[in-house]
């Protein structure tokens, strides 16, 4: 009779794979938007603002877009100006809007970004600043793009990885509590390996939003998550001999 259990050894390669790739997206998803907040670009104003959208990767050749949506959240008519400025490899491009919104009316601006604006050799970055209109203030943000050197297109390749890393953990953590082949270490270890999927998953959601702070703080925890797993599986390893 076939034996068509799953080898423990695709299981547990699923689920390392699964993590590794979550962990590169959101460590260069994090990486590239700290880097832009401490690139240079001058900062005018303490408030955040919000609207503002950069693709999480690009490739070396490809052109894509980030945009700002701004809106009028007040009751009165208001006139903002809206500097942005975006990085090159010499002077940093900078572009200055003007316009009118009514009580509840919203204005999406795009500026297109592509290989003539990868600085420090991996990145784009990007800052935006709308000067205050009455009764709002000052309000900046800034974004940074992961530039990868690979074919096709960042907006293919991101989902593609988000997808295998997703399944990958996850068909991995299935089998594990499936099978009644895993090995006395797995069926301990399946909660603090769970736990740190739904870190990585989390890190995806903050990083690719731009929040590379929490994004850190996440990588921090999933790195002593990684640590003590290791360490447990090390240990009960040497018992063995």
């Amino acid at each position: 009779m076939k034996n068509n259990r799953t080898s423990p050894t695709i299981v547990s390669l699923s689920y390392v794979i699964g993590a590794i790739i979550g962990l590169y997206l959101v460590v260069v998803s994090a990486w590239a938007n700290m880097e832009s907040a401490f690139y240079g670009f001058s900062r005018l104003a303490d408030a955040g603002l919000g609207g503002f959208n950069c693709p999480v990767l690009m490739t070396r050749d490809e052109t894509r877009a980030i945009s700002l949506t701004v809106s009028n959240k007040t009751d009165g008519l208001i006139s903002p100006a809206v500097k942005t400025e975006i990085s090159t490899s010499n002077i940093t491009q900078e572009f200055l809007e003007n316009m009118e919104l009514a009580p509840g009316e919203s204005i999406k601006l795009e500026w297109t970004v592509g290989p003539d604006n990868v600085d420090l050799e991996r990145f784009i970055f990007a800052k935006t600043l709308m000067f205050s209109a009455h009764p709002l203030p000052n309000r900046e943000a800034t974004c940074g793009i992961f530039v990868i050197n690979l074919p096709g297109s960042g907006r293919v390749i991101l989902p593609i990885m988000v997808v295998l890393s997703l399944l990958g953990m996850g068909w991995g953590l299935y089998m594990m509590n499936k099978s009644g082949d895993s090995t006395a270490w797995v069926t301990s270890h399946i909660r603090p390996m769970t736990f740190l999927a739904v870190l990585i998953a989390l890190g995806f959601v903050v990083s690719f939003m731009g929040g590379w702070v929490p994004s850190i703080l996440l990588l921090a925890a999933a790195l002593l998550m990684i640590v003590i797993l290791l360490g447990s599986f090390i240990l009960s390893e040497r018992r063995k001999k």
